[in-house]
């Protein structure tokens, strides 16, 4: 009986280990597309400030163009960065918790192995 409610446990810490390991692996690659974002924001931002003030400037909207102000689109560049940076923050959180998560299962994990074994010693 012992040994079917341990092989359930490690059965069940395994598949949250799997799963948890993937979740944050596809967090990770979340991280790094925002990071990409914000910097691909910043450095045209850069670029975009650099310019003149007689520079038409273009944005992007669908498959069209539409002539834009210079400072509305270092707005729109500013909002994109600050955006990253705050899904790249609630990424990261979400990361903790799921480490913590996992180390909790595998605690649980060890003590009802240790209470195991010292059922079975006595």
């Amino acid at each position: 009986m012992a040994d079917a409610e341990l092989k359930k446990a490690f059965t069940e810490l395994k598949n949250k280990s799997v799963e948890t390991a993937t979740r944050i692996k596809a967090v990770d690659n979340q991280v790094e597309q925002c990071k990409n974002r914000g910097k691909h924001a910043e450095l045209t931002y850069m670029e975009v400030k650099q310019t003149s003030g007689a520079t038409k400037l273009y944005e992007s909207v669908g498959r069209m163009f539409v002539l834009e102000t210079q400072d509305t689109i270092l707005e729109q560049l500013k909002d994109r960065a600050a955006m990253s940076r705050e899904s790249i923050q609630k990424l990261e959180n979400q990361k903790v918790y799921l480490s913590k998560n996992l180390k909790e299962s595998e605690n649980a994990l060890r003590e009802l192995v240790e209470s195991k074994k010292t059922t079975i010693a006595k």
